[in-house]
């Protein structure tokens, strides 16, 4: 062990020997919890296997009911007890993604970034065929009648830019309509649309889970990153182009079944009692994409969490159980069949739930209730320790996280009641530069850009805080959803007009930028502080630290939200509002404009 390891075991071992009255574990065990996590660690490999050897693991999909095989028999290797599969439903249809490559093959050759959507149709094998721009009106679509026939037909960058998949200032939207309905007629190969940004991201088709093989989708549309349609299209404007398409989807005949990964440790005096660890082992199934960081890398840390545990010899007090959901990309369809299926004594059994669903970063802590934030400091307070180089910190709020915004799985339990809390997300957010929006449902959500050390950190903190809540004296605090109350007026708060005064409907900005908007309501004081609130589709957080710095004519200010402290940077420049948010090692541009 290094000096620095040392030094952070030291303190330890010294700061769990004036543990508070939660009388959480005791320090040997956490030592060895500590040490067993830091310097044995398996995640790596684990999370290797999971993306190399499994892949993607769409839900529905024969890779993901492989994934879930295959973590319920390590949990069982690792010696937990009651490993299982919890069958919550089933699709009357499977889907497999085999391996898939577009290409344009002439004039020249060039290798396209693309998706399809889950669910989509595919192709018979390579299909080779002429390349055509999308007819603009009814009268130049019916000057190339059957000439479209069997071509790929591209919906170009400039189209998209103009807004409506290529509706132009003389094109209705009748007529737009008229001119997809004559395209199928003649019989096209398919449609080729150009992403909005060099990211190209994976969904599913819609109704997929009543598909029948009666009823499967028959038109193909795949989407290509935005450099590759502009270099298609600039190939087009020279003369003829060609593009090959092998789209490898395979339709299951079902019923397919589908399930959530659950394991144990019984709790040795209150096994009725329990702590929930979990994250999501579905992922979206894009070409490129492995499911690294939504979230191989969360189930990764809990098979880890578990073997750490178990390696370390711990018999806690209260039972802790590792879920790893599925379905949670279509909408928390584990987690919520899962959270069903509970009677109302097991629900009020479960001290609280534990999500790892944020990408590769690092447990930084949880936002919860007031009540809960001493327990819950005690419980992350020797992973702080050992771990000095990577700050933790929970955060306290008036209402539990989730409750306005779905989020992840833990909404699954916030909406029954039960406490449910998503870590924090800390760090870099990824190697080389890359962030989490740079993987997030797209081509690039791989091991290359997950670091190492982050689920290392993770792992061992999921081992010690689930000894440490099943420890405890009590189970978590929990309180009934009530309104939210707003605060006394401050009568120190004097209001000025300024730069920054008014309503802003903002969103972000940026070749990657996620799709988000937002309105902040922002008020000035004499003495320099900015209050207001930040609501968006996930609710309304009121914003703290603000400040305004006259000089510079800058404000900085902060919003507590269930994925952490957020900062926020902004001018105000010809009238428009310019700024930056940091969030889960991502700095955000945004521009906001003036509300009418």
């Amino acid at each position: 062990m290094s000096r620095r390891r040392h030094a952070g075991a030291l303190l330890v071992v010294l700061a769990a020997l004036v543990r508070s009255a939660a009388g959480q574990g005791d320090p040997e065990t956490i030592e060895r919890l500590l040490y067993e996590g830091r310097e044995n660690s398996h995640v790596w490999k684990t999370l290797t296997y999971l993306c190399e050897e499994i892949g993607p693991r769409l839900t529905g999909s024969t890779r993901l009911q492989r994934a879930n095989e295959w973590t319920r028999d390590e949990f069982a290797r690792l010696g937990l007890a009651n490993a299982h599969l919890f069958r919550w439903g089933e699709v009357p249809v499977g889907f497999d993604r085999g391996p898939s490559r577009v290409r344009m093959v002439a004039p020249s050759e060039r290798e396209l970034e693309f998706t399809a959507a889950a669910y989509s149709p595919g192709t018979d094998g390579p299909v080779r065929a002429r390349l055509r721009a999308r007819p603009e009106t009814m009268a130049e679509l019916e000057e190339l009648g059957s000439e479209l026939q069997g071509n790929w037909i591209l919906y170009t960058t400039e189209a998209l830019d103009r807004g409506s998949a290529g509706l132009s200032d003389e094109t209705s939207n009748e007529e737009l309509l008229a001119i997809e309905g004559a395209l199928d007629e003649i019989g096209i190969a398919g449609r080729i649309f150009a992403s909005a940004s060099e990211l190209v991201v994976t969904g599913g088709v819609n109704g997929w889970r009543e598909l029948t093989l009666a009823t499967l989708p028959k038109k193909i549309r795949i989407e290509v990153r935005r450099s590759d349609s502009e270099a298609l299209a600039e190939a087009l404007a020279r003369g003829p182009v060609e593009v090959e398409v092998d789209l490898a989807h395979r339709f299951v005949p079902g019923p397919v079944p589908l399930y959530d990964t659950i394991a144990e440790i019984p709790g040795r005096e209150k096994p009725e009692e329990v702590i929930i660890f979990s994250g999501h082992l579905d992922s979206w199934d894009g070409p490129g994409s492995q499911g690294a960081q939504d979230n191989g890398t969360g189930c990764a840390v809990m098979l880890e969490a578990a073997r750490i545990l178990m390696a370390a010899g711990v018999e806690p007090k209260r039972t802790i159980r590792f879920c790893l959901w599925t379905g949670e990309e279509q909408g928390l369809l584990g987690s919520m069949a899962y959270v069903a299926s509970l009677t109302p004594e097991e629900r009020a059994r479960i001290s609280a739930c534990f999500v790892d669903d944020g990408g590769t970063n690092y447990q930084g802590g949880v936002t919860c209730l007031p009540s809960q934030l001493a327990m819950l400091d005690e419980a992350i307070a020797p992973v702080a320790g050992a771990f000095f180089d990577l700050p933790m910190e929970n955060l306290a709020r008036e209402r539990s996280g989730g409750v306005r915004g779905i989020g992840s799985d833990h909404f699954s339990f916030n909406q029954a009641g039960i406490p449910g809390f998503f870590w924090i997300e800390s760090g870099s957010g990824g190697r080389e530069g890359k962030n989490y929006t740079f993987v997030h449902h797209t081509q690039h959500d791989t091991l290359r850009y997950a670091v190492q050390e982050y689920l290392v950190q993770s792992a061992t903190c999921s081992a010690v805080v689930a000894y440490q809540l099943a420890e405890a004296e009590t189970l978590l605090p929990r309180q009934a959803p009530e309104l939210e109350i707003a605060p006394p007026p401050d009568l120190t708060f004097v209001p000025v007009a300024g730069d920054f005064t008014g309503t802003w409907e903002a969103r972000f900005v940026g070749a990657d930028a996620p799709d988000i908007r937002f309105t902040l309501e922002l008020e000035m004081a004499a003495d320099g502080r900015l209050r207001g609130s930040s609501s968006s589709a996930l609710g309304t957080e009121r914003i703290t630290e603000g400040k305004w710095d006259a000089a510079a004519k800058r404000a900085t200010f902060a919003l507590v939200t269930e994925m952490g402290k957020l900062a926020l940077t902004a001018h105000v420049e010809e009238g428009i509002l310019l700024g930056t948010m940091s969030v889960m090692g991502q700095e955000l541009a945004f521009r906001g404009s003036p509300k009418r």
